[in-house]
């Protein structure tokens, strides 16, 4: 009697939790199928990029927000998505681990021929081709040194000091120019301040606000504007060639960008950029182009959709 009593009491408790259990997958089914949406399209997808190389990487801002505007612009068709940072990466390390695809998805920096040929360039400058023009960090005491170059070759008597990844360094030495190069960011501000070098080559939108970054550790530091540097030289967001879907998105919200209105805000607006504009500031500066043996050929630096030239 009393087997009789638990064999019909456990089988109809499991029939009853196979119902519930049936009835929550019908209903799931019908809210998936009535809102025509897949089963992770709340989710949030997480784009991995750098964090800033130290405390004082004023551009890095520029970028991640710039990214995190274009996902945004691009969440009703590739979904909701937020910026979130790996480690803290040089250059070289950045480039390798995006390579790789695991540790980041999105990486910004200076295109050239072999970087294009490893990753998925998306080229659209982000800087509308701005980053080749370069100001010089240099020390205070220095600055009557400095008023006193009027050609390439005087310059080419000095030391430059930049990274040791950075295609930058490649190019001026293409252009006869000495180059220190040291792989970690914020010790090539100390080698400057301590004399191993002459000067830092940095684009016109980041050297002031380097320079003021750092006033309290380096106060013996100023940006030296009376001549330019400039070489064709965009900066591209890049995405490793196992992930066409994001670079897809990228320059879809990029142009979107670009229509709106959106890029050009961003690129007048943001702190570390503003102060390059009004444009008319610069047109009285001595320029000394030079050539960019790394720039891949398609490259198109005649569009004006996307450049502003010298």
């Amino acid at each position: 009697m009393l087997y009789k009593f638990l064999s019909n009491f456990s089988t109809s408790t499991l029939r009853k939790a196979e119902q519930e259990q049936s009835n929550i997958f019908l209903i799931f089914l019908l809210l998936v199928i009535g809102l025509g949406l897949p089963a992770h399209a709340n989710q949030v997808s997480q784009i991995k990029t750098i964090a800033p190389q130290s405390s004082y990487d004023v551009s890095h801002h520029y970028f991640t927000t710039l990214l995190q505007n274009i996902l945004e612009s691009t969440a009703a068709e590739y979904g909701p998505s937020q910026v979130v940072y790996s480690s803290q990466m040089e250059q070289g390390r950045a480039l390798y681990e995006l390579t790789k695809g695991s540790k980041l998805d999105v990486y910004w920096a200076g295109t050239s021929i072999s970087r294009e040929r490893t990753l998925i360039p998306i080229r659209i400058p982000l800087l509308k081709g701005l980053l080749g023009f370069r100001a010089s960090i240099i020390r205070a005491e220095d600055e009557e040194k400095f008023k006193a170059i009027t050609s390439l070759e005087q310059l080419q008597e000095l030391t430059a000091c930049q990274g040791a990844h950075w295609p930058d360094s490649d190019i001026l030495e293409n252009a006869g120019m000495a180059v220190r190069r040291n792989p970690v960011y914020e010790n090539m501000f100390t080698e400057l301040a301590e004399g191993r070098c002459d000067f830092f080559p940095r684009g016109i939108h980041e050297g002031g606000s380097e320079v003021a970054a750092r006033l309290a550790i380096y106060p013996n530091l100023k940006l030296f504007t009376d001549f330019v540097i400039y070489y064709p030289f965009p900066m591209y967001f890049f995405v490793s060639s196992k992930n066409p879907e994001l670079a897809e998105r990228i320059s879809k919200g990029l142009e979107t960008n670009i229509d709106s209105g959106s890029l050009d805000k961003h690129l007048q607006s943001h702190p570390v950029t503003s102060r390059l504009f009004p444009m008319e500031q610069w047109k009285d500066k001595q320029i000394f182009v030079l050539d960019n043996p790394l720039l891949p050929r398609n490259t198109p630096t005649e569009n004006n959709r996307y450049w502003i030239t010298p």
